[in-house]
């Protein structure tokens, strides 16, 4: 199947949205499962690690009152790594597989338990399992952010502190990552990079332009026994510019019920690049938006006072880059045709706006 072109760049492009957060409530998933959302995935040697979520007693993130107080600990779903591989270049990683960021603060509390060589951390604008930055914890007595690039580990040109890293103690890491800036927090201190005592933090960050976004997740090394709480994260979402091309349109044509861009990424069904109402993005199609994409047909349905036309996008020089499926409210009395030359109109605006959008990236 023929690769498309507007309608990639309308799905590679990204505005700015407000800010958002997502926290990672593993007490929602079921115990001893993976959670939704994530997948494991291996870099270096061997199979995938064992990642489920697991009931653990964990302490309150508050310190007592008084060193005289009582210390509580209460019962919470944690996530939780394991791995028989002892390997030293078996490393597994859970990737969070539904956004990608780029500018964002990740923080969680991690315990490490056990394991030959006992390493556990998050992991940083990934790509996929052999590119990544890594920010990971030792109990040898250490914390290093280094980068993994095609699968080679670049332990040498990371930065690294020497700190305690006691095992099944909890500690909190935050890490902020602000274009190609990197900061790492450990119990709320500045840790990576190392600051001089008495000089300001403010400015002080790791600058690397490897990896500029990506996924976010976990990270462990061989047999570590490690786990993971109150992970959350706290980003400024992208918005695909197809998304925003469907909300002005949906501006101008206010009996606009829905629209779709379909596209071919590749062998197979096409997948839904733009939804005016923001769901099932990446979803594939079916026949229909295939054969519009590929024979060019034009698809009508009359639906409980609403009609549907799915037609032909095509860029400036008249050929087939998408499937439009527009939704409209149909006016009493309306024939097909006229539907057709509404579903039309809008098609056309819809192009007219990929062209400029096109001509501004050339």
């Amino acid at each position: 199947m023929r690769m498309f072109c507007l309608a990639s760049i309308l799905a590679g492009l990204v505005c700015t949205a407000r800010a958002a957060k997502i926290n990672f409530d593993f007490g929602k998933d079921s115990a001893g499962r993976m959670p939704p959302g994530f997948a494991s995935l291996v870099n270096g040697a061997g199979q995938p690690g064992n990642w489920k979520v697991v009931e653990e007693l964990v302490p309150p993130t508050l310190a007592p009152i008084s060193p005289q107080a009582k210390a509580t600990v209460t019962t919470h779903s944690v996530l939780a790594a394991s791995s028989d591989d002892t390997r030293p270049d078996h490393y597994s990683l859970l990737l969070f597989t539904n956004e990608v960021f780029s500018d964002f603060v990740f923080t969680t509390r991690f315990k490490i338990s056990g394991g030959v060589d006992p390493m556990a951390g998050v992991v940083l604008r990934a790509r996929d399992a052999d590119n990544f930055y890594v920010v990971r914890a030792s109990t040898a007595g250490n914390l290093l952010w280094h980068r993994v690039v095609g699968g080679r580990t670049y332990d040498t040109l990371g930065i690294g502190v020497k700190t305690p890293i006691p095992r099944d103690a909890w500690q909190e890491l935050r890490v902020e990552c602000t274009g190609s800036g990197t900061r790492c927090f450990l119990d709320g201190k500045l840790v990576i990079p190392p600051a001089r005592p008495g000089a300001p933090t403010n400015g002080l960050v790791i600058n690397d332009t490897t990896f500029m976004s990506g996924r976010i997740g976990f990270w462990c090394k061989a047999d570590t026994q490690c786990s993971f709480v109150d992970a959350r994260v706290e980003y400024t979402p992208k918005v695909a510019f197809a998304e925003v091309v469907a909300a002005e349109i949906k501006r101008k044509y206010p009996r606009l019920l829905g629209l779709k861009i379909y596209a071919a990424k590749s062998a197979g069904m096409p997948v839904l690049v733009s939804d005016l109402n923001g769901k099932g993005i990446g979803t594939p199609g079916t026949q229909y938006e295939q054969d519009v994409i590929e024979r060019g047909l034009v698809y009508y349905l009359k639906d409980h006072g609403d009609v549907e036309v799915t037609m032909p996008l095509r860029d400036r020089n008249g050929e087939v880059s998408a499937a439009l499926k527009t939704r409209m409210k149909a006016f009493p009395g309306e024939s097909k045709e006229a539907a057709l030359a509404r579903a039309t109109i809008i098609r056309k605006a819809v192009e007219q706006r990929m062209a400029s959008l096109r001509d501004s990236t050339e």
